[in-house]
């Protein structure tokens, strides 16, 4: 604990720079300062695809009225404010003033807002639609969003990223609720739910496979196949929340990735720890009524980025990304969004002496939106979608070690429509699925494990939301899906509702189902079973929120109550009265555990316009699970009493900034049955007795802009684990017949290392 307190004072002393600085508008978000105004009584309706999460205020208004003042903060930005119906007051872009004041090329204006330059950033033109769309409701009568929920746009994604890794989802791995035990993965668990019950939705497409990696071997680690500098908004949401995308269990994941720069072309190079890349964007047409961004990245290292042992295995890999958007008129918008990436084993910088000769993994995602507004009152949006990954093994003798192969091809319509003083959803979705297996390990015959099949999904829901007067709001639906590889169909009821009981206080609750259909390989596969039926929970949880002038906090209670959920085939050898078995051949999937997973969650956020901003989130909570078939109970795979993250950024002047991220968390179990004898991990009687050491983990950065008269260049430098804590990851390993010891059940974590980058900037 000693490590978690030393990274709790350094946190703490840097919030204590800025404690005593006064401020009122200036270096705001302009989203929280409007929502400020509807509680001073302006009835102001806005939505995100007008008001930008980017958007901040430059400078204090000087005018002295609410009314007034409106009209001075939105100017800078290319809007202006309407009354509409009911005398509401509505925010809508000024085109006369974007066509009037339309940017020059050449060097960017300096930024006053405080903030770091961030890498391949691309500022967004006032003009600019997003693929998001939230009305706010009017007056005092704004809706809560809810503590289950937890949003970081760019500039929070690369402060809690590091320049090793460049993962485009190693700053989940550091938002509150979550957890990630291993370096060397991009998986994470939110309260207790494994990764495989998240749903992973990219630019609107739900899809788990986009990920680097090598078939059949733990120990090559994973990683996204998208950098962090490409991803505008990381959306996390736990508990009961709008189940809009796909049947998951747990939270979901949403991932949008920015668009282009609609004020001029800017090209960008970035040298990091273990690839570089290069980027570029900019507008389409002399009317720049679209945008353009793309990228390329290349690994010159394998990842991971260390040899551990003898039979670990690294990956090289390479990954493309580009999107386009383009206003066809003022009411029509396309978005094309592509990301492609290929990785092979690294047998060049990390000869192999393990199993493996050759690994390789292809993915890709080609999705095509189209988003209408009809009238003032409604929103259409389209998808088509096509996702693709195959992933192929081979043994030292030639023969197949295994194949996957993934396809998804989809079409997704939702409608939003502004009704009753609320805000209506309802959406369709359809997708036909195929996946195959092949695994052959030896002899000519084909193994069991060679399976393949096709299937549909599909899914409605409908979602209502309403701010009611006082202070009070709600908002619930419903999604209705089914999957003809299962033959079930599963309903996911949701409801959550918010009372802001005086100005900076408000509680909120909510209730919901959630639903999970198995997998492929648990239907098909050698341990499959075809009678499986989706697996459920319910969720309730129960918080308040104050928000004082300097910071935020909030604290929530949660429980999750879990049934039918899959049993794994236990692989491993157990002791049964100091007898070491061989696990039955009848092993097989089974929807045979009931659980729970229940805590408390607490979070700290400092204002966004102070010098240092980020987060600080604690979570208590245990999981446990009951077979309901052999009578045991035992703590769940992902069981983790204690969890703290912590992630600030510094800024030091206009150009430079220093970050810390903190993660420390109780150790989990090691699946199966073991016990420890003079410091051996040896087979046991009972399941998860064993755990991990807890895991600590600081990282440490600072970098700094140089700008000049056409470029900049930003250099990057951190510490990664700076205590050189020795944490422990999960990995496969196997239990020796004759004595009962269990040997490769964890390896050893990264340890400390330092790294640099550096990215050079030429706009056009």
């Amino acid at each position: 604990m000693r490590h978690i307190t030393r990274g709790l004072v350094l946190v703490l002393s840097c919030a204590a720079l800025t404690s005593a600085e006064p401020q009122l508008f200036g270096g705001r978000p302009l989203e929280e300062v409007l929502r400020l105004l509807q509680q001073a009584g302006l009835p102001i309706v806005f939505s995100s695809e007008v008001v930008k999460p980017g958007m901040r205020v430059a400078a204090e208004p000087r005018a002295t009225t609410p009314r007034q003042q409106l009209d001075e903060l939105l100017a800078p930005h290319g809007l202006k404010a309407e009354v509409g119906p009911g005398r509401v007051i509505l925010i809508v872009r000024d085109r006369s003033t974007a066509a009037r004041e339309r940017p020059q090329r050449g060097r960017s204006p300096p930024r006053t807002d405080g903030a770091e330059p961030t890498p391949f950033s691309g500022a967004q033109d006032s003009t600019a639609y997003t693929d998001h769309v939230t009305v706010w409701g009017t007056g005092q009568q704004r809706l809560e969003r809810g503590v289950g929920e937890t949003t970081l746009d760019g500039s929070a994604v690369q402060s809690a990223s590091s320049v090793l890794a460049g993962d485009g989802l190693e700053a989940v791995h550091a938002m509150p609720r979550v957890f990630a035990g291993d370096d060397f993965r991009s998986e994470f668990s939110v309260r207790g739910s494994p990764y495989r019950q998240i749903g992973i939705v990219i630019d609107g497409v739900a899809t788990p496979w986009l990920e680097h990696t090598i078939y059949g071997r733990t120990d090559a680690g994973s990683l996204s196949m998208f950098a962090s500098d490409i991803v505008d908004r990381l959306s996390l949401q736990a508990g009961a929340y709008p189940r809009r995308y796909e049947d998951a269990l747990g939270a979901q994941l949403e991932v949008t990735f920015k668009e282009g720069s609609r004020e001029s072309t800017r090209v960008a190079a970035r040298a990091g720890g273990t690839s570089a890349a290069f980027a570029g964007e900019g507008p389409i047409g002399n009317d720049r009524r679209g945008s353009w961004a793309a990228g390329v990245r290349n690994s010159y290292l394998s990842w991971p980025p260390r040899q551990l042992s003898l039979d670990d295995v690294g990956f090289a890999f390479a990954d493309v990304h580009a999107k386009v958007v383009y206003d066809v008129s003022t009411r029509q918008q396309v978005s094309v969004t592509a990301l492609g990436g290929r990785s092979t084993v690294d047998t060049v910088d990390e000869p192999l002496v393990g199993p493996l000769a050759d690994g390789t993994d292809r993915a890709a995602l080609l999705t095509v939106g189209w988003r209408s507004t009809l009238g003032s009152r409604t929103v259409v949006r389209q998808r088509v979608s096509v996702v693709g990954q195959e992933l192929v093994s081979t043994l030292p003798n030639g023969r197949l070690a295994g194949r996957s192969d993934n396809r998804a091809l989809g079409y997704r319509a939702e409608a939003l429509h502004s009704v009753l003083g609320g805000l209506l959803e309802a959406g369709a979705e359809v997708s036909s699925v195929s996946g195959s297996r092949d695994i052959e390990v030896g002899g000519a015959a084909p193994s069991p494990d060679m399976f393949r099949a096709a299937w549909t999904t599909r899914a409605a829901y409908v979602n209502f939301g309403h701010a009611a007067p006082r202070g009070l709001g709600f908002e619930g639906g419903v999604r209705v899906s089914d999957s003809t590889l299962v033959r079930q169909r599963a309903a996911a009821p949701w409801i959550r509702a918010a009372w802001r009981f005086r100005p900076s206080w408000s509680v909120n609750a909510s209730a919901g189902a959630s639903r999970q259909f198995p997998a492929l390989d648990a239907m098909l596969g050698r341990f499959g079973s075809v009678d499986l039926v989706p697996e459920r929970a319910t969720h309730v949880d129960v918080g308040i929120e104050q928000r004082l002038p300097r910071l935020m906090w909030q604290a929530a209670l949660f429980n999750r109550m879990e049934n039918d959920l899959l049993r794994r085939p236990d692989l491993q050898p157990r002791l049964v009265d100091g007898v070491l078995l061989d696990p039955p051949s009848s092993n097989r999937y089974r929807n045979s555990l009931h659980g729970t997973s229940r805590g408390v969650e607490l979070i700290i956020t400092p204002d966004r316009a102070a010098r240092l901003s980020g987060w600080m989130s604690y979570t208590y909570a245990m999981a446990r699970q009951t077979d309901i078939r052999t009578r045991e109970t035992f703590w769940s795979d992902t069981d983790r009493r204690h969890a703290l993250n912590a992630a600030g950024v510094l800024r030091m002047g206009r150009q430079a900034s220093m970050g810390l991220v903190l993660r420390a968390a109780s150790g989990i179990p090691i699946p199966g049955y073991f016990d420890v004898s003079d410091g051996k991990l040896f087979a046991g009687e009972r399941r998860n007795e064993v755990r991990l050491a807890p895991y600590v983990r600081v990282d440490a950065r600072v970098q700094r802009t140089f700008l000049a008269s056409h470029h900049a260049a930003t250099v990057f430098a951190e510490v990664l684990n700076a205590l050189n804590r020795h944490n422990q990851g999960l990995t496969d390993g196997g239990v020796q017949a004759v004595t009962g010891e269990a040997v490769g059940f964890s390896r050893t974590l990264l340890a400390r290392r330092a790294s640099f980058g550096i990215e050079v900037s030429l706009p056009r």
